[in-house]
């Protein structure tokens, strides 16, 4: 197969995108149906030994008060050039909170593209948030993003009095995991390369179809459950492969005064938020159209919240 240019291809994106948002609402695009997955059972209490032999169980973990049934929307950093909306879906059943991001680089149209579809699905359990487009002005000129802003997926876990507005926006978008007791953090982008396709390290630019989990508690074996309910769906050449995020956690070092401990990505955020596990899903530009690259998105944002109760 012929490599295209990165520069080539994202001239050919910014157009196939463009007319994506102009021609194409987000409401008319076809969404995966359910797909009937059973979630998980929590199962019994863990139980610890008595001093006399006995098992006493542990006292249950408190279940959060459910908000009424609803939605609400909310502006990150707002009142400045980069607010971005916030939408809160609230199913009004016991249930975790999940926070899906779309849009942390600019050039990565199929993850923002399905966070607008995803911001409209209502949960049948606990709280969605979806943050479809948090890096407005990156999307809205087509870049990574601008070095006078930072970029979002290298900040975490932010800082709300930071110079950089991305480390700001991290700040914000972790607040919110922790105000709704998220238990999922799915960040969805794109890479210009397949995973698959490429030699091993290759860099950001080469990790096309694939999930992985970064610390938390459901990194043991989430990202794998997650391809096995994606991959029946997809080609050959469209299988999801997981990747190892065992060393993507918080630094351990304290830091010097006046710094703060970064993660490298979102993949960082459980090492920030109690209960949290980060998911990281990446999708492969070259020689996949952008339509299919959002229902892809789509299908896997879908299969991940069902897992974990959400939907």
């Amino acid at each position: 197969m012929a490599r295209v240019t990165r520069r080539a291809f994202l001239a050919g994106a910014a157009g196939m995108a463009g007319a994506a948002m102009l021609g194409c609402s987000p409401g008319k695009r076809s969404t995966p149906g359910a797909l009937g997955l059973e979630v998980a059972s929590q199962g019994d209490p863990t139980v610890e030994p008595t001093a006399t032999g006995t098992a006493t169980p542990l006292p249950p973990t408190p279940t959060p008060t459910p908000r009424p049934r609803g939605s609400e929307e909310r502006l990150l950093l707002a009142g400045t050039p980069h607010e971005t909306l916030l939408v809160i879906r609230h199913s009004g059943a016991s249930g975790p909170g999940a926070i899906v991001l779309g849009g942390v680089h600019g050039n990565e149209p199929g993850g923002w593209l399905a966070g607008d579809e995803v911001a409209k699905w209502q949960p049948v359990a606990g709280t969605l948030l979806v943050a479809p487009r948090a890096n407005v002005t990156a999307l809205n000129a087509f870049v990574r993003t601008f070095e006078e802003i930072g970029d979002l997926n290298r900040l975490y876990p932010g800082d709300p009095d930071s110079p950089l507005m991305m480390e700001r926006m991290a700040h914000a978008v972790l607040e919110a995991a922790r105000e709704f007791e998220a238990k999922l953090l799915l960040d969805m982008h794109e890479s210009w390369a397949f995973y698959a396709e490429y030699p091993p390290n290759s860099g950001t630019g080469a990790l096309g179809q694939t999930i992985t989990a970064g610390a938390g508690p459901l990194q043991l074996d989430f990202g794998q459950r997650l391809a096995e309910k994606v991959n029946p769906h997809l080609t050959q050449r469209e299988q999801m492969i997981v990747r190892d995020g065992t060393r993507f956690s918080r630094p351990a070092a304290t830091p010097a005064p006046g710094q703060v401990n970064r993660g490298r990505s979102s993949l960082s955020a459980g090492g920030h938020v109690a209960g949290l596990t980060p998911v990281l899903v990446e999708m492969g530009q070259t020689d996949q159209p952008l339509e299919r690259r959002i229902e892809l998105h789509l299908l896997t944002a879908r299969l991940a919240l069902e897992l974990v109760g959400v939907l």
